[in-house]
């Protein structure tokens, strides 16, 4: 059997994965209300310092903690009179007002407010209780203080935190600011203080990478203090030992990323295939590390750094052979010298530029399923703009670890300059048309489609090589015309393990029987084309998506409405966006979700009336959609009176006038009661605000929209209530509208919204009703509630349920929420 330990790690994986999944699924229900703590009771805890960074410490052995404290010092640790045994909340992270002067390793009690961390809400937004769980974290104290704490602590950690920070320092000494964030992430893994348009730039272009600790840190230290070591006649064994000593010193200062812990174990596996003279086979290194990393934790399969790491190295030991570029041969003796010299230079050189090119392709490649299910989205110019920048990173790194050495800070304009020139390179990439390809996150089969094509590309590629496996190299040496045709001298050097043979064979050929060679020039070049197809119909596969459906979503903003309606024919619209309990729900939200589904563009938003929790989140989208790729093409406001239209939607109309000059132009409408349009088979109709209307506050001239699908109908009421609800009844009555499937609660869920007049005559099948957790209006009220339950409404909260997304098939409505 080959490679018996990579299947046996391979195995190792699947059955921690099936075992993870599994617990997963009996789990059930996520804790959902830890979202949005805003207080709690305080928390005193105890536990060890392994990791701090300014005003923040972490703790792992964490012990929850009721009562008092003492310090026993015969083990120099903290004891807890009363502990807590039925909480388990993994390490924490916590917050202090001022810089820890604490050691690492050292025991301490901290009391601080303690804030869980929450599962996303909504499709696509990021889910920072699987983020945190992968590194073991379970919540944070905010506002901790330290009660008592130990005098033993780790005096190694302690030496290599401190060096941490003296180069940092030094790095902010010698470089601007932005330019030393950077090489602060780049040398020390240290991310927490770079700048978030360059972050934001360099994500957009493909290249964030360079930020992490990777092999290409291995290498430079690593292998280059071992071949040093080498070169100067010390034996493998010292030279491996302090190379290796050396990596897992620079490892924990930087704080062991996955990346750096992968890189790091693979060299450490290498080394002692060096010491023992075993031969070092890369896949078997990663296939041994990934089964140590997800036996220690399992999590770490949910975690995007492990997954991009493992599948970069694997599309350079798997898919990078297949398309590797043949060998270069030499052009013999003639080029030591003038032209010849320069030719086989540029040879040279395009060859290697082949072989990055060739590499880069093979890493996205492999990667392209894990980014979309991650991110939704690839930079389509990555490939070639990483050819530009990777080569440049090595010097980077070089120069700036020279300038952590007394007397060298002047070789900073070498890292200065590239850092400059990464700039300028992905101002000038991103402005290239057709950027970003955004399919949306894939499903299952897509991703397994994927694969599958890709490797029937690899194996007709790795099939035509092993043809020609035989030959490893072939040297003709003709010969003079004969009446028969020409001879010629072929040289054979043919390997079998650790086998060797060279053997020469005169072949006679006439002259007009070369027709074997052309054929197997043809069949290989039909095998490159065949790949390529194969390639480009498995990346076509990530398009494909099943026939559109009616559908509506409504967010999980907190405090705040956001509902967003699609057509069957494929329109898109957007019916208010905003909160007045969370932060940034259009850049942290609405924009995620909407990259997750796939949608470019929004045909329409409808904003029902100025206030905040209804308009924030759209006015952010309206800001920076368009540098995300998202293009709004119009935005309808309430037909209000001309007086009061310029005081109440001034500031929307000043942030779609700046959207319309950063990008495409936004147009401004305004609707009233009446006003109709139709989508294929769904009907849209305004109920109210009259045209004109006046009211004396902006919750009675709230849009109320009116949606009827071919199967099902939705009512929109936005925080209408008082008279405005009173001239939406009329309205329904009016257009006789009752029983209708889906009513969006209006003022979610307020007392003085949804009389039970209008919930008569209504008459939903389900009530949604959009809030935020604990907010302070008391929302739902249980007037309301009540009310609702009466019509024997079946009623969902976003508070409750997450994003709610609404269809109708199979002649059923199915309502499904992210948390079952």
């Amino acid at each position: 059997m080959k490679r018996p330990l990579l299947l046996a790690s391979l195995c190792i994986v699947i059955i921690v994965a099936v075992g993870l999944e599994t617990a997963e699924r009996a789990q059930g229900r996520f804790d959902n209300g830890a979202g949005e703590l805003t207080a709690s009771e305080p928390l005193l805890v105890t536990g060890q310092i392994y990791q701090k960074e300014e005003q923040t410490i972490y703790l792992k052995s964490v012990a929850l903690a009721n009562e008092s404290i003492m310090i026993q010092p015969a083990e120099d640790r903290i004891l807890l009179n009363a502990i807590s045994a039925n909480h388990s909340i993994g390490n924490l992270i916590c917050e202090t007002d001022m810089e820890p002067e604490l050691p690492l390793g050292c025991w301490v009690t901290v009391q601080g407010e303690f804030i869980p961390c929450s599962h996303a809400s909504n499709p696509g937004e990021f889910d920072g209780a699987i983020y945190y769980r992968t590194l073991g974290i379970g919540g944070k104290l905010r506002e901790a203080t330290v009660l008592a704490q130990g005098e033993a602590y780790w005096p190694l950690g302690e030496w290599l935190y401190q060096c941490k920070r003296a180069w940092k320092g030094r790095l902010y000494q010698i470089f601007p600011e932005k330019e030393a964030a950077v090489m602060s992430a780049l040398l020390l893994g240290d991310k927490s203080e770079i700048d978030s348009e360059m972050k934001a730039l360099y994500k957009r272009n493909g290249i964030l990478h360079i930020f992490s600790i990777s092999s290409l840190h291995i290498t430079i230290i690593g292998m280059g203090i071992y071949q040093f070591l080498r070169k100067v006649g010390i034996h493998r064994l010292p030279s491996a030992a302090a190379g290796s000593i050396l990596l897992l010193l620079y490892g924990c200062m930087t704080g062991f990323s996955v990346s750096a812990y992968r890189a790091i174990g693979m060299y450490l596996i290498r080394m002692l295939g060096e010491v023992t003279g075993r031969t070092y086979d890369m896949m078997t290194a990663l296939g041994v590390m990934a089964a140590i990393m997800v036996v220690q934790n399992p999590y770490c399969l949910q975690s995007g750094g492990f997954l991009l790491s493992f599948a970069s190295v694997l599309g350079i030991g798997v898919i990078y052979p297949a398309f590797k570029p043949e060998k270069m041969r030499s052009m013999g003796k003639h080029h030591e010298k003038g032209i010849w010299r320069l030719r086989e230079w540029c040879k040279q050189g395009c060859h290697k530029l082949k072989e990055a090119a060739a590499a880069g392709v093979s890493i996205t490649l492999t990667t392209l399923p894990v980014q979309l299910y991650l991110y939704y989205e690839i930079p389509i110019y990555a490939i070639f703009l990483n050819l530009l920048v990777i080569p440049l990173l090595k010097p980077m790194m070089i120069s700036g670890i020279m300038t952590l050495l007394p007397g060298l800070g002047r070789l900073r304009f070498i890292a200065q300059s590239i850092l400059i020139c990464y700039e300028i390179l992905c101002g000038c990439f991103n402005r290239f048309p057709m950027h970003t390809w955004n399919p949306g996150c894939p499903d299952i089969w897509q991703i397994v489609v994927y694969y599958t094509l890709l490797s029937t590309a690899a194996a007709l590629r790795y099939r035509e090589k092993k043809k020609e496996k035989c030959c490893d190299g072939i040297h003709i040496n003709f010969g003079n015309s004969t009446e028969y045709g020409w001879h010629r001298k072929i040289t054979i050097r043919m390997e079998s393990g650790n086998k060797k043979a060279v053997f020469h064979k005169i072949q006679h050929v006439k002259e007009g029987n070369n027709n074997k060679e052309v054929y197997n020039k043809k069949r290989k070049t039909r095998i490159t084309y065949l790949s390529v197809a194969i390639i480009c119909l498995s990346i076509l596969v990530f398009d494909m998506r099943l026939q559109n459906r009616e559908s509506a979503v409504f967010l999980d903003v907190g405090q705040g409405d956001c509902i967003l309606v699609q057509t069957a024919s494929g329109q898109t619209y957007l019916f208010d966006c905003g909160s007045s309990s969370r932060k940034g729900v259009g850049k942290y939200i609405l924009i995620p979700y909407l990259k997750y589904q796939g949608i470019h563009t929004i045909d329409a938003v409808f904003l029902s009336h100025p206030d905040e929790d209804h308009i924030n989140g759209a006015l952010e989208l309206l800001e920076s959609g368009w540098r995300e790729g998202i293009d709004v093409k119009q935005v309808l406001l309430p037909a209000i009176e001309e007086k009061a239209r310029e005081e109440q939607f001034g500031k929307l109309r000043q942030g779609v006038k700046e959207a319309s000059q950063q990008g495409d132009e936004v147009l401004v409408g305004y609707l009233a009661a009446n006003d109709t349009w139709k989508c294929d088979n769904t009907v849209f109709t305004c109920l109210h605000p009259e045209a004109g209307y006046r009211g004396e506050h902006s919750n009675e001239y709230s849009e109320c929209i009116y949606i009827e699908f071919p199967e099902w109908t939705l009512l929109l009421t936005g925080d209408v209530e008082g008279r405005g609800e009173e001239a939406l009844l009329e309205a329904l009555a009016a257009r006789g509208i009752e029983e209708i499937t889906v009513l969006k609660a209006a003022h979610h869920g307020s007392r003085n919204s949804s009389s039970e007049a209008f919930l008569r005559q209504v008459s939903p099948r389900l009530t949604v009703i959009s809030s935020g957790r604990k907010n302070r209006y008391g929302h739902p009220h249980q007037e309301m509630m009540e009310r609702v339950e009466e019509t024997k409404s079946y009623v969902m909260l976003t508070a409750e349920e997450g994003a709610i997304t609404v269809t109708f098939r199979n002649g059923n409505l199915q309502v499904k929420s992210v948390w079952p």
